[in-house]
């Protein structure tokens, strides 16, 4: 061979050999061909139709998610993040009717959701993942559905939803409910009106009216006391039980009158924007006369329920406190609550503050002169590398070259600075449902990167807070409209409305920081001060207590050591329930193959659960 078609062969190896060295890492497609998934386009963590994600260290992570095939209509499915581990779960509303699965919440290793049979409507619903594992835990109204809404866990083995029995249903309004998962463990706790939690949320609360703090659970009611008067729409807050479920504070004194004239109460405060301070207490954004709307914080009691500044302290010419109308609020970072906010001289910008009393920080972002005449609209942000990454804009006049658009920010909780100019000049890269996963930064852009519109909403990527970000989604030509990004263990899932596919991304750079971004799946239970002192994150008086079966190995029969009155569901190592008894003393195990079991026992330790083996 001539020495020139030796150099052109070598060096067509060492381009292929430098190709498979920088090939990109593709999203993969999870859906079979004719299922779709069906998941709501909005910028809300909490939505009617979500992707969820539950397991624990032991069992590993997956997500659900509603999904529509032709044979059996929408149902739960179930992935893993890989095609061959992305199942239906179960045909809850047998054939091709659909049963309407809706309000996703992790619940421990399970996922509580509503679902419609055409027996029972739209009832309470948990899931492991498994067919056998997916059922009904309560008929919470026998003659209409109940539409269970708003779940959110309160403790290791609790959480708080709210629906409608037959007397609720009769006054038209939601009430409070516990749940341990198990039918007789499922109670209303209170009769308040709670029509708010559940509902679409504006697009600029991003949680909604519903969060957990510690091992409690604050949400937005309208109370009416024993003698009649009447509350408005306030703050509440609940540990579980009847007396621990009570309002916090009447914020908003207004008088509520009737036609007549008389006083029948007060008027509500409009209570939004609520965020978990570190397990610590609630902050909130809510409206009184004086100032308007208004950060205040809350730990449960009157006495620790206050205002934290009054930011905007204009009065309107009607006297009203003109307020700052906080929103936008993203991570906790560095001890501090971040939001966007209206502040006097400046407008609507960043606002940081550690819900001390009298406590919070105005940046400038868009610090152009007039300021007060130029926002720069910050939305929620990611603690990444550090620093508090968000969007911000900083103008649109393509005649001034420091007019930037919408881009990425850094705040290292004294300043701000633009990451990346990322759509040249005054495009805009408008970051949303920003997402640390792998220990890399992804979000998608609401704006045109190329002024054409040809790459809206595709996912961006961002390894190092100092490099530039790259796109990594390729669906669609016209714009790949991702959303509802998630992580799966870090894993990358997200959406398409293209194709209403959904999509895993696996990806890890060699400059990423794991460590200072990890992956955190299991929910924090603990205040900074109990972190600190090294406290364990369960409560001690909620561990779950191991339970002794015996004989172990089991020829004939088992029982639960202390635990004789309480109910046994057994099941097989694929998850399908192969026997249930009402007493956990000599259980038959009479016609089960030899091999390994699970055996949950529900009583009044809670649900517990240990290992059999049969012989």
């Amino acid at each position: 061979m001539k020495k020139s078609l030796l150099f052109a062969a070598a060096a067509m190896m060492a381009g292929s050999m430098f190709a498979a060295a920088v090939v990109p890492v593709v999203p993969k497609a999870l859906l079979p061909e004719g299922v779709t998934a069906n998941i709501d386009q909005q910028k809300n963590f909490y939505r009617q139709r979500n992707v969820t994600v539950a397991g624990s260290p032991q069992k590993g992570y997956y997500a659900f998610f509603a999904a529509t095939d032709a044979e059996h209509g929408s149902e739960l499915w179930v992935t893993d993040g890989t095609p061959e581990g992305t199942r239906l779960v179960k045909d809850i509303n047998p054939g091709v009717a659909t049963s309407n699965v809706s309000y996703l919440t992790r619940f421990n290793d399970k996922v509580v959701f509503q679902a419609t049979t055409e027996d029972e409507g739209a009832e309470l619903w948990i899931s492991d993942g498994t067919e056998d594992g997916t059922y009904m835990i309560k008929d919470i109204h026998e003659l209409e559905s109940s539409n269970p809404h708003a779940f959110c866990q309160m403790d290791e083995t609790h959480f708080i939803f709210f629906a409608r029995d037959f007397e609720a249903e009769q006054v038209g309004e939601d009430w409070v409910w516990v749940s341990d998962g198990t039918e007789e463990g499922t109670k209303c706790i209170k009769q308040v009106k709670t029509v708010y939690p559940g509902e679409n949320y504006a697009e600029d609360d991003l949680v909604g009216p519903i969060v957990r703090v510690g091992r409690k659970v604050f949400f937005k009611a309208d109370g009416v006391a024993e003698n009649g008067f009447t509350y408005g729409p306030e703050v509440w807050v609940t540990d579980g039980t009847e007396e621990g479920t009570h309002m916090v504070a009447d914020i908003n004194w207004e008088e509520a009158k009737d036609e007549q004239g008389t006083q029948t109460g007060t008027l509500g405060s409009a209570p939004t924007q609520f965020i978990n301070f570190y397990n610590e207490g609630l902050e909130f954004r809510a409206w009184d006369p004086d100032h308007g709307n208004e950060p205040r914080f809350s730990d449960g009691t009157e006495a620790g329920t206050y205002l934290i500044a009054d930011v905007n302290p204009n009065v309107g010419t009607n006297g009203i406190g003109a307020g700052s109308n906080h929103t936008k609020t993203g991570d906790l970072y560095n001890g501090m609550v971040v939001m966007r906010a209206y502040y006097p001289g400046i407008g609507n910008e960043l606002l940081a503050t550690t819900c001390e009393k009298g406590n919070f920080l105005p940046v400038d972002v868009f610090t152009e002169p007039n300021s007060e005449d130029h926002n720069s609209f910050i939305d929620a942000g990611s603690v990444f590398d550090g620093l508090y990454m968000f969007c911000a804009a900083t103008g649109f006049d393509k005649n001034n070259e420091l007019h930037k658009g919408g881009e990425l920010h850094c705040f290292d909780g004294k300043k701000v600075w633009m990451q990346y100019d990322l759509a040249p000049g005054t495009g805009c890269d408008w970051v949303k449902e920003n997402i640390v996963v792998g220990g890399s930064l992804y979000w998608w852009n609401e704006g045109s990167l190329d002024g054409t519109g040809a790459t809206k909403t595709k996912l961006i990527r961002l390894d190092k807070w100092d490099q530039q970000p790259v796109i990594v989604s390729n669906i669609d030509a016209a714009g790949d409209q991702v959303y509802c990004l998630r992580n799966l263990n870090g894993t990358l899932l997200f959406t398409s409305s293209v194709n209403n596919q959904l999509y895993s991304y696996y990806y890890r750079s060699k400059v990423c920081n794991l460590e200072l971004n990890p992956d955190v799946m299991e929910p924090e239970y603990r205040t900074r001060a109990e972190i600190a002192a090294g406290v364990e994150n369960v409560a001690a008086s909620k561990k779950a207590v191991k339970v002794n079966v015996y004989p172990n190995p089991a020829t004939v029969s088992f029982s639960v050591a202390g635990a004789e009155n309480s109910k046994v569901s057994v099941y097989d190592i694929a998850g399908r329930l192969v026997l249930t008894s009402d007493k956990a003393s000599n259980v038959s195990v009479a016609g089960l193959a030899k091999g390994v079991y699970k055996v949950i026992v529900n009583g009044e330790a809670g649900r517990q659960a240990a290992s059999l083996i049969v012989k």
